[in-house]
């Protein structure tokens, strides 16, 4: 197994102390200890198909009570590492339920970690460096863009309404009202669809730019 030789002070910062121990030419990747490589007793299962299956399902009292199952299930735990590797794919399937599918809250995947990774460099099949980019927050991505386009709608309004610029004959010249009328529309939820081109339709995509299936802890 690959040591992590050096010291992670700041766990809100993780990737740069990574990213500090990976330029010291260290590596802070821990891996398992691959089959082949260990030393020690250990249990190997080989076939053509393994299949586990926890048959039994829930009742009809138990369908019923909060947090409560009676079997129907498979547990695996470990010490250090659970590894899960496939020269094709991995499926992680749910069964969907016979609900509308944007209402769906009652099955789910789970991942719970101090800190996730998704995607590594790698080399010759085995993890080299961590990824270093942030996922975003989607209600707080919301939030700033939508702070953005009120500050640009109020800007539009002022060009609109409280401005004028005087041309070289003395007469108003644009902006005028007219010309933001569309750009300036907004746009709720009560309102139908948006105006084309408007910062209505800005409204919208951002209303729609998050998931409504996956979740992830600010």
């Amino acid at each position: 197994m690959a040591e992590l030789k050096g010291e992670i002070k700041n766990l809100l910062n993780i990737t740069d102390e990574l990213a500090s121990i990976q330029d010291s030419g260290k590596n802070p990747i821990l891996t398992p200890v691959y089959p082949n490589d260990y030393q020690g007793k250990q249990v190997l299962l080989n076939a053509d198909r393994i299949i586990f299956n926890a048959r039994k399902q829930r009742s009809e009292e138990s369908k019923d009570a909060a947090n409560t199952f009676e079997g129907g299930d498979i547990h695996m735990f470990s010490h250090n590492f659970i590894s899960f590797s496939s020269n094709g794919s991995i499926h992680l399937n749910t069964l969907f339920p016979k609900v509308d599918q944007h209402t769906n809250t009652q099955n789910y995947i789970m991942l719970n970690s101090p800190n996730i990774f998704i995607g590594m460099d790698t080399v010759e099949g085995r993890p080299k460096n961590y990824p270093t980019q942030n996922a975003v927050l989607g209600l707080k991505t919301q939030e700033t863009l939508n702070k953005i386009l009120d500050i640009f709608k109020q800007l539009l309004d002022i060009l609109s309404d409280d401005y004028s610029h005087i041309g070289d004959n003395g007469h108003p010249t644009t902006p005028k009202g007219e010309t933001f009328e569309t750009i300036r529309k907004d746009w709720y939820d009560s309102k139908g669809e948006p105006e084309a081109n408007s910062v209505g339709e800005i409204r919208k995509m951002i209303k729609d730019i998050i998931s409504r299936h996956v979740f992830i802890k600010q």
